[in-house]
């Protein structure tokens, strides 16, 4: 029984070996510990998923935006498909607010990507002094 449990599971790797050429397909995550712009995110999102769409295969985060209050936003992505809404559970007191995203994909550049993903960022004043 355990031999045709193997067998089968060797004959679907090649089936899957046949049908995706992974090479080039990684993935990384960002993180931010300060609050998003949720429009500057939204406008990044759009501008990664117009280049990438085809290399983007999985997207995902947990999101704090700016001026949400205790707001927590989720989202998920195959392609340009995204589903991008509020979370059932909100930032708790004491709870580190923060952001994460995972992007899966082929040949995606990971220093272009983050650098956009960090004009996301809203900087406290008191961060940076002038």
């Amino acid at each position: 029984e355990r031999e045709g449990a193997r067998e089968g599971a060797r004959e679907g790797q090649k089936a899957k070996k046949r049908k995706h050429d992974i090479s080039g397909v990684g993935s990384f995550a960002l993180q931010s510990e300060h609050a998003l712009d949720s429009q500057l995110f939204n406008r990044f999102m759009v501008q990664l998923l117009q280049r990438k769409k085809e290399d983007l295969y999985r997207s995902k985060g947990v999101l704090c935006f700016e001026g949400e209050g205790d707001a927590k936003y989720i989202f998920q992505g195959v392609h340009e498909q995204i589903q991008f809404e509020q979370s059932n559970t909100k930032w708790v007191e004491g709870e580190p607010r923060v952001s994460k995203v995972v992007f899966i994909g082929r040949d995606l550049d990971r220093e272009e990507i983050e650098a956009a993903f960090r004009t996301c960022i809203v900087h406290a004043q008191t961060a940076h002094p002038h």
